[in-house]
């Protein structure tokens, strides 16, 4: 087939530090809540993909893990994904940048950053929360001080503002190219992934401390086209046995709640009844065992 040499395609990477923005912002350029977004750092483990496209383009903006300091092997993987996205996958980084986090906190990110030799777009978030205009004026000064910036947006993802600008700007950084996929495909996954994902989002929002960082989800069973008879059948993996519990709560209350809220979740993104089930399984160190880790899919 040949190729419409005025068709552009590529690869926007969005790098940023844990609770930056980032998930908000690629559901804002996706139309849909595809990545969990929650007021807990570390939500997102995986890079997640939503394509955009129109009359002679396709953008497929990738949301990936916030950049951390590694301390076990989940979080090193978490880490590999977004240094393989910026540095291999990219023909844009967009720095999403935390207005309300102190400049420091930033400073590992931006000496990775510096080496990279796309284009970059500075894209400060969390602008509302910020009253001084001044203040705002000082971090893109000084952020330009470090970087090379093809542009700088500010933006309110939550809220929508600045963001159809910055999406217009990214596609004038796309290389010409065909399309990487079908038209009409909105994201790279399967839904088993964003059930899993969704269900995780809200034990993220439900529980508190570390027992979110401690689960995953795997989906044993998931069954379409049977009407009131779709189900779902997940198993909420976490690492020690005092944290089961802590899960199923009193009388199976807790759990309960979860379910209810998490198959209100799949049920608006998938547009279909189904009935959710939740069992509870103690799966030892499973974050630092790479046997499990490469069961649970985050290793090849």
């Amino acid at each position: 087939m040949e190729f419409n040499t005025d068709f552009k395609s590529g690869f926007a990477v969005m790098a940023g530090l844990a609770n930056a923005g980032k998930s908000t912002l690629l559901n804002k350029f996706a139309g849909v809540d595809l990545s969990p977004v929650t007021h807990k750092p570390q939500t997102t483990r995986q890079n997640i993909l939503a394509i955009s496209e129109g009359e002679g383009h396709q953008i497929v903006f990738v949301d990936t893990p916030g950049f951390l300091h590694a301390e076990y092997k989940l979080q090193q993987i978490m880490l590999n994904s977004l240094d393989q996205a910026i540095n291999e996958d990219a023909d844009l980084v967009l720095f999403v940048y935390d207005a309300t986090a102190p400049l420091s906190k930033h400073l590992p990110l931006i000496k990775k950053l510096k080496n990279l030799y796309c284009p970059i777009l500075l894209v400060i978030n969390k602008i509302d929360l910020v009253k001084d205009k001044a203040e705002l004026d000082k971090i893109e000064n000084t952020l330009k001080g470090e970087i090379d910036f093809k542009d700088v947006f500010r933006v309110n993802a939550k809220e929508g503002v600045g963001v159809s600008e910055l999406e217009a700007a990214t596609l004038s950084y796309m290389p010409p190219s065909p399309p990487y996929f079908p038209q009409g495909q909105l994201t790279d996954r399967w839904e088993r992934f964003y059930i899993a994902e969704f269900i995780r989002e809200q034990i993220f929002l439900l529980y508190g401390q570390e027992v979110p960082y401690a689960t995953f989800v795997e989906v044993e069973k998931f069954t379409e086209d049977l009407g009131d008879k779709n189900f779902i059948r997940a198993i909420i993996h976490v690492e020690r046995q005092s944290q089961k519990p802590i899960i199923i709560g009193k009388g199976g209350a807790a759990i309960a709640k979860l379910r209810k809220s998490a198959q209100a979740r799949i049920v608006d993104f998938l547009q279909q009844k189904y009935r959710l089930e939740l069992q509870v399984m103690v799966t030892p160190n499973w974050r630092g065992n790479t046997k499990n880790l490469r069961q649970f899919g985050f290793l090849d």
